[in-house]
């Protein structure tokens, strides 16, 4: 063992120093929203009695459960409470989507791109790459951990205590081991890292969503999503240790399996073995466009059932929300059947909006996936044979970034398809067809100057297009805590989430709507322009 993992110090030296912005832009966002979701919540229940039990009424609601995750059942609730049953599940997602690159990047990342081959090639252990990215998670779990720590204690919310604060750090200290344990496995089963990442997400969105079915219907099966267990671990009641002991468990079984296959496979290769293509390859895969499709059509696929999935499952959830009206005896003595029934109206569109934002965040995601592709195939020299032929720059770079702009546009009108037709077999009132149209007119100029502008960084500054995900994630998370944490109305203008925040409960505004296509268009002129100044290999 010591010998597999020799001069596995100097490779964690290495990737430390290498992640080191990335892993710190990743730690200000998470501890953000841990320190501001704490001081909003507790604020939010420093207004009196009331104000408190409709934010815990506004959460218990199907369609707040869904996204966030079922809170838990006591007789009173207090900010610690209420912020666990908001948080995990949500933060979960933050971290994996931090860590799950990271790992992949550090393992199969160097394999593919040739780095660990050179370095493997002085005295370094077979394991020593693995065992370098597991030890980097541990280091960078931890100072997470104290970090959410100090965090929480400084805000000392009501209902909490230092044991709390501790068991709930821990708790997501552990979720990130989790999943990164997750990603360490694919990266060792799988022989390239589109592969790995599309398993990882995969497992990460099939968690989510067996997650959000239960939670709504059967809370006993939770327990079959890994992130279901963080959920019962009930941070601040019952602060069930079990439940994290059985998810840190799962992860040091995912890390041996990881580390044995490494050690008993050959450099390069995979355990998931590769489908063996044509002797000859045909005639249409002479275009850049076709063979684009060739090489991205199982991502596309997986992108597309995703959101269909997805969509299906969230407006499955749209017949409960107007519940809340119909079951409040405030609103039935003031308000007849009718004003319920166009009240209930109201609040559906509301959810609809909210989910809105969500479905334009896999739409671009999607495309700008493929856009960095790019940047990507031309690091790795995929590019400097298709140089060396008829293409032009300007041909290349336009079909990676249409094929991404039509990847966005196709996953969110699945996914906005599936939304609405889904929820409305199950709404007593089926929504009218317009307010289908009015998503689709605010959303798709969102979702294509989204994706303009993560081309024009690969086309200007591709060493800087990582801050994309800042950037979106950042409008994301303003976007649906805003009502939640009281942030002002105009606090998400700064990304185009602000701009169609009121749809479809009323119309974009024509001017949001120029200003989002007439962006597009530059911001896709600029990332073309910018390419064909840059040298083959950035």
């Amino acid at each position: 063992m010591r010998h597999s993992n020799r001069n596995a110090g100097y490779l964690l030296r290495a990737n430390l120093k290498q992640n080191l912005k990335f892993s710190l832009i990743w730690l200000v966002i998470l501890i953000m929203m841990i320190a501001s979701g704490a001081g909003k919540l507790e604020a939010a229940f420093a207004g009196g009695a009331s104000d408190s039990k409709e934010i815990v009424k506004m959460l218990r609601a199907p369609g707040m459960a869904a996204m966030f995750g079922a809170m838990p059942k006591v007789d009173t609730y207090n900010t610690a409470i209420v912020f666990a049953g908001v948080m995990v599940v949500f933060m979960i997602i933050l971290q994996a989507l931090w860590v799950m690159p990271l790992m992949i990047r550090n393992t199969r990342g160097q394999e593919e791109s040739g780095l660990l081959e050179m370095v493997r090639a002085r005295n370094v252990g077979r394991t020593a790459a693995i065992t370098a990215a597991s030890l980097e998670l541990l280091i960078d779990s931890a100072i997470m951990g104290i970090l959410y720590f100090v965090s929480l204690a400084a805000v000392n919310m009501g209902g909490t205590d230092l044991y709390g604060d501790f068991l709930f750090s821990l708790g997501m200290v552990i979720a990130n081991l989790l999943f990164g344990a997750i990603a360490l496995l694919f990266a060792q089963l799988t022989n390239n890292t589109r592969t790995a990442n599309m398993l990882s997400y995969m497992v990460l969105t099939a968690a989510y969503l067996v997650r959000l079915v239960t939670d709504i219907q059967h809370q006993n099966l939770t327990w079959l999503s890994p992130i279901g267990w963080f959920e019962k671990a009930n941070f601040y009641t019952d602060n069930n240790v079990w439940a994290l002991g059985l998810a840190l468990l799962v992860s040091t079984l995912l890390a041996a399996s990881a580390t044995m296959i490494a050690r008993n496979r050959d450099l390069g290769a995979g355990i998931i073995a590769e489908r063996t293509g044509r002797a000859k390859a045909a005639g249409w895969l002479r275009s850049i466009p076709a063979l684009l499709w060739r090489t991205e059509r199982g991502l596309f696929a997986g992108w597309l059932i995703g959101a269909v999935v997805f969509g299906g499952v969230m407006g499955s959830v749209l017949g409960g929300v107007g519940d809340i009206l119909k079951t409040n005896p405030l609103y039935r003595k003031i308000l007849d059947v009718g004003q319920i029934n166009a009240a209930n109206q109201t609040m559906v569109l509301s959810f609809l909006g909210m989910y809105l934002g969500i479905f334009v965040a896999l739409a671009v995601t999607a495309g700008v996936q493929v856009a960095f592709r790019l940047k990507r195939d031309d690091n790795l020299g995929y590019l400097s044979v298709i140089h060396a032929e008829k293409p032009t720059r300007t041909t290349i770079s336009v079909s990676y970034y249409c094929f991404g702009l039509l990847a966005g546009v196709f996953v969110l009108s699945a996914g906005l398809l599936a939304l609405f037709f889904t929820g409305n077999t199950v709404l007593s009132h089926p929504l009218p067809l317009k307010y289908l149209g009015r998503l689709f007119a605010a959303s798709v100029p969102a979702v294509i100057s989204f994706i303009a502008l993560g081309i024009a960084l690969v086309g200007l500054w591709p060493r800087l297009s990582s801050l994309f995900w800042l950037y979106m994630g950042a409008g994301l998370i303003v976007q649906i805590f805003r009502g939640l944490f009281d942030l002002p109305k105009h606090a998400g203008n700064f990304t185009p989430f602000g701009w169609i925040a009121n749809v479809p409960v009323e119309n974009v505004d024509h001017t949001w709507l120029i200003v989002m296509v007439v962006s597009a268009i530059v911001l896709f002129i600029l990332g073309i322009a910018g390419y064909r100044r840059q040298d083959l290999s950035l």
